[in-house]
């Protein structure tokens, strides 16, 4: 046993080791630009090669609200294809959709109906594990960078651009190079700021992803707690609910 977890410690190191040493010297010598920042956090996640390999990815979660306890389920494949299913225990409806491409999808319950662009947007906001492994194509526009602190961890907090170009921040943890925490505008709401949290780091086939994901909306706390990460599963099917 202590073997395997040595095995797994020095795995793990290995996996981030360059991104986290090309991240600290950019700190150090105050050249880092925001772009090579994201980049570089990415690379504390695992190398470019291990990261590219993933064609489809599937998660399952235990959720709480103040509602009660959910499960959520999501499997994605590159392209934007992405299959979301939530089962609650405080009310019998499930919820189902699929989303085609990034900008389309429906509802199970009612696939004659488009989703609308913020519900999209939604289901896609849940698939926290894409977010890290996906930093440079889920945001854009890059832009200023400023030293902050979220709780104990010194970060930098880059401002950038979402999916519906609506204005965000990205916290990259300084010490570590991953990705601390995301503050979304909610596409319903836009006056109100959604923060996601990532902690709970752990190894899934060489990357280093977070177990633990805490969304604060409007002081109404949603927790994750992610039970299973499958890449590249031989029986994934992306399920077609329309001709």
């Amino acid at each position: 046993m202590q073997n395997r977890m040595s095995e797994i410690v020095m795995r793990t190191m290995a996996a981030g080791l360059i991104g986290i040493l090309f991240f600290t010297g950019c700190v150090r010598n105050g050249t880092a630009t925001a772009d090579e920042i994201v980049q570089a956090s990415l690379d504390a996640v695992g190398n470019k090669r291990d990261r590219n390999k993933i064609q489809n990815l599937v998660s399952f979660a235990e959720c709480s609200s103040l509602n009660g306890k959910y499960t959520t389920e999501i499997h994605t494949a590159s392209g934007g294809y992405s299959y979301f299913r939530q089962v609650y225990s405080y009310k019998p409806a499930v919820f189902e959709a699929v989303i085609e491409n990034r900008t389309n999808g429906y509802s199970i319950a009612d696939p004659g109906k488009p989703l609308s662009a913020g519900s999209v947007y939604t289901i896609r906001g849940h698939e926290f594990i894409n977010m890290v492994l996906e930093t440079d194509r889920r945001f854009h526009n890059f832009g200023e960078k400023e030293k902050t602190r979220m709780g104990s961890v010194e970060t930098f907090r880059l401002k950038a651009k979402d999916e519906l170009n609506h204005d965000c921040s990205l916290f990259i943890d300084i010490k570590t190079g991953l990705l601390s925490a995301i503050h979304l505008q909610n596409p319903e709401e836009t006056k109100e700021i959604i923060k996601i949290s990532f902690s709970g780091w752990k190894e899934v086939e060489k990357l280093l992803l977070p177990h633990q994901v805490t969304i604060d909306q409007g002081g109404k706390i949603y927790s994750f707690n992610f039970t299973r990460i499958m890449f590249n599963s031989p029986g994934f099917q992306i399920k077609r609910i329309r001709n």
